[in-house]
């Protein structure tokens, strides 16, 4: 359409220099978003994107916290059995001392030295179960003492970003391993002396205030098969925390890979269009100066 020459307005230049302002709009993005590697550099640029990305940007967050706690929980359960590892071994050695103790070969001083190395492992696992912590939480044995009530210490691992305890949470429960706690058990086969009670009297019966080498050597079998025990759903709980592990490294990877669909700028395909614009502003500049122009040529008509 012609639409004539005016000396008061020039229509061509206004065309050129919304053209040149547009250009310049899409330049200055392309620019922050090449400068910042990100598509959407604001909630303003693509709102129902960046709601999106920050929801995932926080669950990816909560995820890599819950990772950690996991690594914890498994750190935990690492040291407690190590621990009963140890005690475990030191129960091999009191069922040896009190198998010999129950052998009527003993004379008096035998006796005495196989009961004095006993006490003194009854006392080392006693210690073993008190000094046994992560990040000052005894392990096993919450309620140190000599109470003959089986203490429980129980730990719960946030394992998920969410609040839903059934999904998001594991409880690890850890039986108390004291002398004084070990043998007790309501279960068929395990005897009910506290193991802190026995010595190695020598003998079958069991005399007042000091149990028999037999009675030692029950209780000392009781213990060890309540260490197995208790080691074996420490193993369980371990093998869970391993799979929830590797859960939370999918998951977390998949999360931090939506977010940055979202979130990231494809440079390859930016640049190209931040080359294409840069070649657009060159040319607008370039016609508007042509279209500044144009008014000149109405002098020739006054002429």
């Amino acid at each position: 359409m012609y639409n004539g020459l005016f000396i008061n307005s020039n229509q061509s230049a206004v065309i050129a220099t919304d053209n040149l302002q547009n250009t310049n709009n899409q330049l200055g993005q392309s620019l922050n978003e090449l400068s910042s590697g990100l598509q959407i550099t604001g909630a303003w640029v693509n709102p129902a994107g960046y709601e999106i990305a920050q929801s995932l940007n926080a669950t990816s967050l909560g995820i890599n916290q819950a990772t950690s706690n996991a690594n914890n929980g498994n750190s935990l359960i690492n040291i407690a059995s190590g621990a009963l590892s140890t005690i475990q071994g030191m129960l091999g050695t009191m069922q040896t001392l009190a198998t010999n103790a129950a052998n009527g070969t003993n004379s008096t001083q035998n006796l005495a030295a196989l009961n004095s190395e006993f006490q003194q492992l009854q006392s080392e696992i006693t210690q073993i179960a008190d000094s046994t912590q992560f990040n000052g939480l005894n392990l096993l044995n919450a309620a140190s003492g000599s109470s003959l009530t089986a203490s429980i210490s129980v730990f719960s691992f946030q394992i998920g970003p969410n609040s839903q305890t059934v999904t998001n949470q594991i409880s690890v429960s850890i039986q108390g391993v004291a002398a004084s706690l070990l043998g007790l058990s309501s279960s068929p086969g395990y005897v009910t002396t506290s193991l802190a009670s026995v010595k190695l009297s020598g003998g079958s019966s069991a005399a007042a205030g000091s149990a028999s080498a037999l009675v030692a050597l029950s209780a000392v079998q009781a213990a060890i098969n309540q260490v197995a025990g208790i080691s074996g759903q420490l193993g369980s709980y371990q093998n869970r925390v391993t799979q929830i592990l590797g859960n939370l490294q999918t998951e977390g990877t998949n999360t931090q890979a939506a977010y940055n669909n979202i979130m990231d700028v494809n440079f390859a395909q930016e640049m190209s269009q931040f080359t294409l614009l840069s070649t657009l502003a060159q040319s607008g500049e370039a016609m508007l100066s042509q279209a500044s122009m144009v008014p000149q040529g109405l002098l020739t008509l006054l002429k």
